[in-house]
């Protein structure tokens, strides 16, 4: 057990919080656009069907571009001198 442990923590420091500390504000963005989804539905605003846009946008850019790694596949690779 404790060998898994210090397996989570090594990749907890080497990979997450990394990523933590470069991308709080978009984790951030994520929350807000829930939290409006959810206020202006619930008041049965117009400007819900542009809040929804957005985190289909943003839903979609986590989903395909980072988690499943487009970004690097699209990068054109740098040629070692």
């Amino acid at each position: 057990m404790k060998k898994l442990w210090e397996k989570i923590k090594k990749w907890f420091n080497t990979t997450t919080l990394p990523w933590l500390k470069i991308s709080w504000l978009q984790i951030v963005n994520v929350f807000i656009v829930l939290a409006a989804y959810g206020a202006l539905d619930n008041a049965g605003s117009s400007a819900t069907w542009y809040v929804g846009l957005w985190g289909f946008i943003l839903l979609g850019y986590w989903i395909f571009w980072k988690f499943l790694g487009v970004d690097k596949m699209l990068k054109p690779k740098k040629k070692k001198k």
